[in-house]
């Protein structure tokens, strides 16, 4: 599960421990802006998002922004018009050729969702 190439990704600050890879269990906190910094969405700072990475259950550039990162790390990640179909989807005025900005931190890895998912994923990479 490689980010695609058309994701910019900017670690701001590298964190600690294990990478966080895909069947992780991601304790992080996510504000979510348009280019010109209007805010779509944030985590609110009592109650971080939780989010399965691998699982799809949310935005592909946060999902893609947590791989790699590290407990404290801190990212931006900047996600052109073709990874932002489901926030159009919650926002249907955003305009088709809207860039997405992500400021992440990770806060923790507690515990895997799928502890097999990394296995799978690198039998499929290396057939």
């Amino acid at each position: 599960m490689k980010p695609p190439r058309s994701l910019k990704i900017t670690d701001n600050e590298i964190g600690s421990g294990r990478p966080c890879v895909p069947g992780d269990l991601a304790i992080c906190h996510c504000v979510c802006t348009r280019r010109k910094g209007d805010v779509l969405f944030a985590s609110d700072p009592d109650s971080p998002y939780l989010i399965r990475v691998g699982g799809r259950d949310c935005y592909a550039g946060i999902e893609y922004g947590l791989l790699g990162m590290r407990i404290g790390g801190r990212r931006t990640v900047v996600a052109p018009p073709n990874l932002i179909y489901d926030e159009r989807k919650t926002y249907p005025d955003l305009p088709a050729n809207s860039l997405l900005v992500y400021e992440l931190q990770l806060i923790d890895l507690p515990e895997k969702w799928d502890p097999e998912m990394e296995r799978r994923l690198a039998a499929r990479a290396e057939s």
